[in-house]
């Protein structure tokens, strides 16, 4: 099927044609006709040409050139795609300012990067809460946040977490950078000054609470034991009993509140050394094997020689809540295997008993403060409701986090893993 432009280039060749037909029949020059028609339609076409050209880049006064025949019709299509080009342009740039401006009512500082750190726009908060100025556009972030932590981060790669750096001395900023359309970044800041003082105050109501409390707590538990080793009526041995052992509780409730709070306040950032985990691991073997009193298997797969970098009492904590909790939940002449491996990826531990099991819909609250999946039993066999947020806490701090895996009436396994880089010594078993 012919095309709307070849359709009138035929219309005008054979227009032509009749017109020279005619000529050359009145004439009798039919060569000369000819050859002067070959001329013209060739001449037409460059012309055709030039003025299409000239329209093309802008140079022509006329918004259509006037044109016949077949470049009639490429003018028009040609004209009725740029009409729709500038269309979609528009649309977009409409879209782009819209993105800006509603990027400039955003709260938090939001500044477009490049796959090197250079500055493509920012928004209003960005000017105010990170001290950037406009012309600081085409500039690279570094040279402007010069923050050691900003500059790892940054360079690190891996922008899964955010960071908490603070600014002027006063003002305490979440980071994050998100990756976006191809090798864009978003670094976007949060102001979290608010928050993190009722965070502070919160830790500090807590660790001064629980240390006013431990004293009082010392002294009737002392009491108690005088009035328990007096001579006494035999009525009185049950209730005595209890209250120590409350004391004994509320006493352990306190010592992990004390250690939590010292992990969120940072103080446990000992420096980091080798941390002989087989040797930790071997003294708490023997520990736990007191605990196990009602029968239980103890069996731990140690690989000996296995050290990685970190703070040697925050990580004899994690093991031994997760060591105590298993023997806790595990049911009399249950089996508690213990694994302490490396692999490819890292180093990993690992704690499976045969106890009751944990539901799924409870496993994403475990690490959270006092939260207690059978509340009875956890107060019968003497649990806090602290121990795994204490675990939280410190894996964190090693750059790991805790890993449960758990079938109701089959048993639960916790653990966790460090990364490759954190592996100090292998040694593998002869």
């Amino acid at each position: 099927m012919l095309t709307s432009g070849i359709k009138r280039e035929l219309t005008w060749v054979i227009g032509a044609l009749w017109l020279a037909f005619g000529f050359a029949w009145l004439t009798g020059w039919w060569y000369s006709t000819s050859a002067g028609f070959v001329v013209l339609y060739i001449g037409r076409h460059l012309w055709s040409v030039r003025r299409f050209e000239k329209w093309i880049q802008g140079t022509s006064i006329d918004a259509h050139p006037p044109l016949t025949g077949l470049w009639s019709e490429v003018s028009y299509q040609v004209s009725k795609k740029q009409r729709a080009l500038e269309k979609h342009a528009d649309l977009n740039f409409y879209k782009s300012e819209q993105f800006k401006a509603a990027s400039m009512l955003l709260p938090s500082a939001v500044v477009s990067i490049d796959q090197n750190h250079y500055i493509e726009w920012l928004n209003e908060p960005a000017t105010r809460m990170l001290g950037l100025l406009r012309q600081d556009v085409g500039r690279r972030i570094e040279a402007i946040i010069r923050q050691p932590d900003f500059l790892e981060y940054l360079k690190s790669g891996d922008y899964r977490r955010a960071i908490t750096l603070t600014l002027d001395q006063s003002r305490i900023f979440e980071v994050k950078i998100i990756n976006y359309f191809e090798n864009h970044r978003l670094l976007i800041a949060t102001d979290i000054t608010e928050l993190y003082q009722l965070a502070q105050i919160r830790r500090d109501f807590v660790a001064n609470a629980s240390h006013e409390l431990r004293t009082p707590l010392t002294v009737l538990h002392g009491y108690l034991e005088l009035l328990t080793d007096m001579p006494h009526e035999p009525q009185w041995d049950t209730p005595l009993e209890h209250m120590s052992n409350q004391t004994v509780r509320m006493r352990a409730i306190i010592e992990d509140l004390l250690t939590l709070s010292s992990i969120e306040a940072g103080s446990i950032n000992a420096k980091q050394e080798e941390v002989d985990v087989p040797k930790i691991l071997e003294q708490l073997k023997a520990e736990v094997e007191q605990l196990a009193s009602a029968g239980h298997r103890l069996k731990f797969e140690i690989t000996p020689g296995l050290m990685i970098k970190g703070m040697p009492e925050p990580l004899k904590s994690v093991f031994m809540n997760l060591l105590s909790n298993a023997i806790r939940y595990s049911p009399d002449g249950g089996e508690v295997s213990v694994r302490w491996y490396a692999d490819e990826e890292g180093a990993h531990f690992s704690v499976s008993d045969q106890g009751l099991g944990i539901s799924p819909e409870h496993i994403p609250r475990l690490t959270e403060r006092f939260y207690r999946v059978d509340k009875d039993r956890s107060r019968v066999t003497g649990g806090t409701g602290l121990g795994l947020a204490i675990v939280k806490h410190v894996l964190d701090k090693h750059d790991s986090h805790l890993e449960v895996s758990s079938m109701p009436g089959v048993g639960s396994t916790f653990g966790c893993s460090f990364a490759l880089s954190r592996v100090v010594h292998t040694q593998k078993d002869a």
